[in-house]
């Protein structure tokens, strides 16, 4: 069991592939009604709000300009790119590029509090900023979409919005709640709660993929593409958020919030809207996104932590 928990909670990015390309070549998968993986994913940022340490958002009153530079990167780097990628690779085929604009215009990912931490960067910048994300995505994704219409991809302010609350800012602020009613909750089982959230993660990604198979069939002669798009849509904006970063002298910890805040997307909600609001073909885009921003992600914040525990190291030694 304790073998298991650990897996889930250091290995996450690699169990998201196996489980992948095993529900897409194994005969059998869950077949659920569309309403399964939003209970899922609601599940998953449920279990976050339930482990968020609010009370150190507190010292963020001292980091006004750290949260305003984050906010901005995310909502202008990120976005640009995407519709840039969107148009550049997709101009004749407008569900996968709506999947792609969709993919970096919903909230950051939870992984990218992780991915911060882990790095030794400042966890709590991403969450103040995740919280800004919530408010901000259903205004911004139904604007990026806007030159889609003309082929009939559209996507509606008030369904965006109806669907945010019932898979994210519903479970986010009820988790909340329960934390702060009863704090020896989360004080108690904090690594089953994340095993919890892993495990749902999990079958987010089998009843996606499964339905998505014969969307995937069908543009398997694009796949290569498609990975490459998410690759950029990935890249692009962290280098960009890391230089810009430093441009304006954050501190070595806010430059990894930033990084992984401004990067990595709720790629998982982008597919559930996809399937629902585009189509299914919208939603292979976010889908190879998710799998690729958890594994590139993963890579780049242990690379961190290693030099970051080096560098302690030769520190406590001078």
């Amino acid at each position: 069991m304790r073998l298991l928990i650990h897996i889930l909670s250091t290995k996450l990015w690699l169990l998201i592939i196996i489980v992948s390309i095993l529900t897409y070549y194994s005969p059998f998968y869950l077949q659920v009604p569309t309403w399964v993986p939003r209970l899922f994913l609601g599940m998953v940022i449920f279990l976050t709000g339930l482990t968020m340490n609010v009370d150190s958002l507190r010292s963020l009153r001292y980091k006004k300009k750290e949260l305003l530079i984050v906010t901005v990167l995310k909502w202008s780097v990120t976005v640009l790119i995407s519709i840039l990628l969107a148009y550049s690779f997709y101009s004749t085929q407008p569900d996968l590029a709506a999947g792609t604009i969709l993919s970096g215009t919903v909230p950051s990912a939870t992984a990218a509090t992780l991915y911060t931490f882990v790095a030794g960067g400042n966890a709590s910048l991403v969450i103040a900023a995740s919280l800004l994300d919530v408010a901000i995505s259903p205004i911004i994704t139904p604007l990026a979409m806007l030159g889609l219409a003309q082929h009939q991809v559209a996507i509606s302010f008030w369904d965006l919005l109806q669907s945010f609350f019932l898979i994210v800012i519903g479970p986010l602020f009820l988790g909340l709640s329960i934390q702060r009613m009863f704090p020896q909750v989360t004080e108690t089982s904090p690594i089953i709660i994340r095993s919890g959230s892993s495990l749902s993660l999990l079958l987010v990604i089998h009843t996606l993929v499964g339905d998505g198979k014969d969307q995937f069939h069908e543009e398997w002669l694009l796949l290569g593409k498609m990975i490459l798009v998410s690759f950029l849509q990935i890249l692009i904006p962290m280098i960009i958020a890391y230089y810009l970063s430093r441009f304006f002298t954050l501190s070595d910890g806010d430059t990894k919030a930033v990084m992984f805040q401004v990067s990595l997307c709720n790629t998982a909600l982008a597919a559930i809207l996809a399937f629902d609001m585009i189509g299914g073909a919208g939603a292979i885009p976010p889908t190879i996104n998710l799998i690729i921003n958890l594994s590139l992600g993963a890579l780049i914040s242990n690379a961190m932590a290693k030099r970051y525990k080096l560098a302690n190291l030769e520190n406590t030694d001078s």
